[in-house]
This record gives structure tokens, C-alpha cells and sequence, in this order.
């Protein structure tokens, strides 16, 4: 018996030292990591630019194969076109995923800590980054206005309202999608602390 209580004491001492050595790595090193949100973000960018440059090559190879006509604005769209178009948009949101997926694991890993609250700041630097875009495209869209440039005529009012769902629900993919990332990133490390005796 008195074996069996040493023995409950030392294994409580062993976790009480894990534990206070996991609080002071966490106090040093946890928290929100700009620089790893950061590259993080670029690892999305890139992933996203390749994973959206396959989907739009597959689409145009398939709308060729089905010799889809090329939509005109103003003019009604084919359903042939119309299902492209939704597996143009689907096959985006996959990528989206995955790209911002690869981007949270990346910023996880690299903080370490708190992988879920910096997959957050992947999208963080995301929305940004798109606000200082939207900014300079407003400032110079004068010289820049590409659709008055090709004297196009767009509906503001439903571009306005499409862009809005879109933007939330793409929004709401990446973030998700980052989250997962860098809990999965975190993850990574808990093994070896385990077995570094940390955790």
C-alpha cells in the first residue's frame, strides 16, 4: 500500500511539472504569431493560385470537349454553360479549402501554440490584405476601369448582391478551412512534446 501511494504521488508530481512546464512554454511562446499568420497567408495564396489554375484548366478543357459557346453579358446562358458554372464554382470552393487547409496548417506549425486561434490570422492578414487592394483599386478605378475601358454595361445592383454571397461564403470556407489547418499544425508538436515529456 505504501508503495501504491508513493508511487500516485510521483506520477502526480510528474504531471504537475508537465503541466508547469506546458503553462510557461505557453505564457513565452503562445499567443498570436504575426509572422507565422503571415507566411501562413502566402502558403494559401500560392496553394490557391495552383489549385484555381488546375479547376480553371479542367473547366476550359471540358467546355471545349462540349464545344460550350463563350457567354455574352446581357445574352441567356446555355445550361450546358450553366452546369460549367457551377462546377467552375464548386471545384473553386474545393480549392479555396484545401488552399487555405495547407495555409492554417502552416501558420499552426509554426506557432506551435494555439494553432486554431493563428489558422484564424491566416484569414486575418486575408481580409487585409483585400482591404488595402480595394482601396488602391478604388483610388485609381478611374484610370483603371476596365469595364468602361471595353464599354461594357454591368448591373451594379446585382453584381453588389452576388458579390456580397460570394464573398461570405467564401469567407466563411477559408476560415473554417484555416482553422482546421492549424489545429491539425498544432497537432503536430503535441507528439514531441509527449514524448520530450512537455505533455
Amino acid at each position: 500500500m505504501a508503495d501504491e501511494g508513493n508511487k500516485q504521488r510521483t506520477l502526480h508530481s510528474v504531471d504537475s511539472v508537465r503541466a508547469d512546464q506546458q503553462q510557461r512554454l505557453i505564457g513565452r511562446y503562445g499567443g498570436f504569431d504575426w509572422i507565422a499568420t503571415f507566411l501562413g497567408f502566402a502558403v494559401a495564396i500560392f496553394f490557391g493560385l495552383v489549385f484555381l489554375g488546375i479547376v480553371g484548366a479542367i473547366v476550359g478543357a471540358v467546355a471545349f470537349q462540349l464545344h460550350a459557346p463563350v457567354p455574352k453579358i446581357g445574352s441567356s446562358v446555355t445550361g450546358t454553360t450553366q452546369n460549367l458554372g457551377i462546377g467552375a464554382l464548386a471545384g473553386s470552393l474545393i480549392a479555396t479549402f484545401l488552399a487555405y487547409l495547407f495555409g492554417g496548417y502552416a501558420a499552426g506549425r509554426l506557432a506551435r501554440f494555439e494553432g486554431v486561434k493563428n489558422g484564424a490570422g491566416v484569414v486575418l492578414w486575408t481580409i487585409v490584405i483585400g482591404i488595402i487592394l480595394g482601396i488602391l483599386g478604388a483610388v485609381l478605378g478611374n484610370k483603371f476601369d476596365v469595364a468602361k475601358q471595353l464599354h461594357l454595361h454591368i448591373d451594379t445592383a446585382t453584381l453588389t448582391t452576388t458579390g456580397l454571397i460570394s464573398l461570405a461564403v467564401t469567407l466563411i470556407v477559408m476560415l473554417l478551412a484555416a482553422m482546421l489547418g492549424g489545429s491539425l499544425g498544432e497537432r503536430y508538436h503535441r507528439g514531441i512534446d509527449r514524448e520530450a515529456g512537455v505533455r
